[in-house]
């Protein structure tokens, strides 16, 4: 069953209207036709089942004959993250950890990072696009940078990953689903890592070698997802 992304929906509807870039997808690219079956997914856990009334390749309507709400997982997985300059190796981290069942991402601001700002726009289609490849029903949410000095003030009490040479906890010993920090690729500052600290955050051993930011990342969203 073909799936597509509707965020409008809620499980009182019974008409929906694909957008423009979903109509031209499901039209022009599937070729669907007039009564072929679908799925939607509004990214907050509705999953609907319906049926194409007029396959227009700009305004696809559609008939919902079915819905249901899925729960969302009770324990987020959320990760603090520095954005590298190369933009391309957050859209590939994203789409992984989207598959694997990231709920939250937040770009950090941190003394060493590389990059100042962040369209929003184009990783919300990489995350929407992994949702729909790996049937996952909750779309990530994806926070603007955030100072790090806030991040770690209000949400307390997590895992940071440095390079530091420092007493660290193994990788496997981790017990609860809280946020996970992952710095830059000069890595965090002795500073920031002091504060974390100061805030309740624990140091995680990733690996024995030195990671980029985006493979320390997966690895840190994988052994989170498996608790």
């Amino acid at each position: 069953m073909h799936l597509f992304y509707a965020p409008e929906i809620t499980p009182e509807s019974i008409v929906y209207q694909l957008t423009e870039e979903e109509s031209k997808h499901c039209v022009r690219v599937l070729r669907m036709k007039q009564g072929d079956a679908l799925t939607l997914l509004n990214g907050r856990g509705l999953e609907a089942n319906a049926v194409i009334l007029e396959d227009h390749p700009k305004r696809c309507q559609l008939q919902i004959t079915s819905s249901i709400q899925h729960e969302r997982p009770s324990i987020e997985l959320h990760l603090g993250l520095a954005p590298t300059k190369n933009m391309d190796r957050m859209e590939w981290f994203l789409e992984k950890a989207t598959e694997i069942g990231l709920s939250k991402l937040t770009f950090l601001k941190c003394d060493h990072n590389e990059r100042g700002q962040l369209k929003l726009d184009r990783l919300e289609k990489i995350a929407i696009s992994a949702m729909k490849q790996s049937k996952r029903f909750f779309l990530p949410e994806l926070e603007e940078l955030v100072s790090f000095d806030d991040f770690v003030k209000s949400n307390p009490q997590g895992y940071i990953g440095h390079c530091y040479e420092a007493e660290k906890m193994p990788l496997s010993a981790l017990k609860n689903r809280a946020v996970f920090l992952i710095g830059p690729e000069g890595d965090f500052s002795e500073n920031e890592v002091k504060r974390a600290l100061e805030n309740g955050y624990q140091a995680v051993s990733l690996s024995d070698f030195r990671l980029r930011t985006e493979t320390a990342a997966l690895i840190a969203v994988m052994q989170l997802s498996l608790i």
